[in-house]
């Protein structure tokens, strides 16, 4: 018995310093875990035309995902969600920057897939009395402005959501939920007849784009790309500052300055107590 227990310490101990383990595992699996989103929904889309669909679709997803790989890899599978962990002091640069490009590269794959197996015309519906793609819609009503409006607004939304239900150990069993909520509720209610559901994921715009551009380079296919990168980007960088100036709990919240006491201690959540700690650091009876 004490041998088998030996062996499983050591078993563990190698776990926690292999490299594979720690670097290489996690990558794969938003590699992975960003095929898979980007050809579900990318399917869903091409496939269902109902709005209330497209967005469940996306929502389960997320949450199936999350559970599947988030304890290898934290089940980002977005780019402004790395982003915003980088800057919630959560992810390094590196390991974001390599994140980065797995989720690029598994997303251009899961789009290859779909659209090797999905015929021409799927990708080019007759939207409003002219042809667009089912990924990028535009119609003269809608400015750049608003389209960048429609991505940031719900990416808010979602970045806060993760950063508060994932950081936080007491919520954190419920984030998966949360999470994919959010996508539905925000997917259902950013929908508008002229441009489709909004994405809150750059990857279901720029993954689809790269896997149909091969065939037909079209002018507005990368003519106001960018408008789904900028507005989420931004709102991630707002989102993030939020989350460590007000909603962080303890030592992940950023403080500008202490209470007029500034001897006056504080528990280990981070929170001023009116408690004084005894010789040995205990906290005593309450100060008069």
């Amino acid at each position: 018995m004490s041998e088998s227990n030996d062996f499983i310490i050591e078993e563990e101990k190698i776990t926690d310093t292999s490299i594979f383990e720690s670097r290489v595992r996690p990558i794969l699996a938003e590699f992975m875990g960003s095929i898979i989103l980007v050809s579900v929904v990318c399917v869903g889309a091409v496939n269902t035309e109902s709005t209330t669909m497209n967005a469940v679709i996306y929502g389960f997803t997320m949450m199936f995902l999350i559970i599947t790989f988030g304890e290898m890899s934290g089940g980002y599978f977005n780019p402004v969600i790395t982003l915003g962990y980088t800057l919630a002091r959560v992810l390094s640069i590196p390991q974001a920057v390599c994140y980065f490009f797995a989720q690029i590269i598994g997303g251009i794959v899961g789009a290859a897939l779909v659209r090797a197996s999905s015929p021409n015309r799927k990708y080019i519906p007759e939207f409003n009395g002219y042809h667009s793609l089912w990924f990028y819609r535009m119609d003269e009503m809608e400015t750049q402005m608003t389209i960048m409006l429609s991505e940031a607004i719900p990416t808010f939304i979602l970045v806060l959501t993760v950063l508060i239900t994932t950081l936080d150990r007491k919520k954190r069993w419920l984030s998966p939920l949360a999470i994919g909520f959010s996508i539905i509720v925000c997917s259902y209610t950013g929908f508008t007849k002229w441009r489709g559901s909004t994405s809150m994921n750059p990857l279901l715009r720029f993954c689809p784009a790269v896997a149909f551009s091969g065939r037909d380079d079209g002018e507005t296919l990368w003519k106001i790309h960018y408008v789904y990168w900028i507005g989420p980007i931004v709102v991630t960088l707002v989102a993030s500052l939020l989350y460590r100036f007000v909603f962080a709990l303890g030592s992940k919240r950023i403080r500008i300055h202490r209470p007029c006491c500034q001897n006056q201690p504080y528990n280990s959540e981070g929170n001023y107590t009116n408690k004084t700690p005894d010789e040995f650091g205990n906290i005593g009876k309450n100060l008069p």
